[in-house]
């Protein structure tokens, strides 16, 4: 059964759905990656019975890690063979910009526009312990791909 979060009265929505601030998901992408915000906007158009954009934000996911996977990988064999990052670090620095002017910005206006603020809004606990825990595995990885690729030397 499917929740019609698209309710044209706010007080629907609020009694079927919630969703986390995608302003301030964005926000927190700064800190914690585009992946972080990419995935809860992912949930919150999946809460406003969107599956188009829930799957264009999966896709938004899934490239993120990508990059920080090969961030992680560039990072080991930099360290391995003692030169610079030329390529992925700006990459990485552009990634954000690009993934906001065309995704996150695109949530932000519809939740203003359709809700304003009054809006049911998920706790920020749960999902900000769970990015903590991923950046510690994330730095963790990183560093140990590093020493192993040292130690091959």
């Amino acid at each position: 059964m499917s929740i019609d979060c698209n309710a044209s009265h706010p007080a629907e929505f609020e009694s079927t759905c919630a969703i986390w601030n995608p302003a301030a998901a964005t926000v927190w992408s700064l800190l914690f990656t585009p992946a972080f915000g990419a995935f809860i906007h992912m949930l919150n158009w999946q809460a406003l019975g969107q599956p188009e954009q829930a799957a264009s934000a999966k896709k938004w996911f899934y490239a993120s890690l990508a990059l920080l996977m090969l961030q992680i990988v560039t990072r080991a064999l930099n360290a391995r063979f003692g030169t610079e990052p030329w390529l992925v670090h700006p990459l990485g620095l552009l990634f954000f910009p690009v993934w906001y002017v065309c995704a996150a910005r695109a949530q932000t206006r519809l939740v203003r526009a359709r809700f304003g603020a009054s809006y049911v809004r998920k706790s920020w606990n749960t999902v900000l312990m769970g990015a903590v825990m991923a950046g510690a595995v994330y730095a963790l990885a990183s560093a140990l791909l590093s020493l192993v690729l040292l130690a091959l030397t």
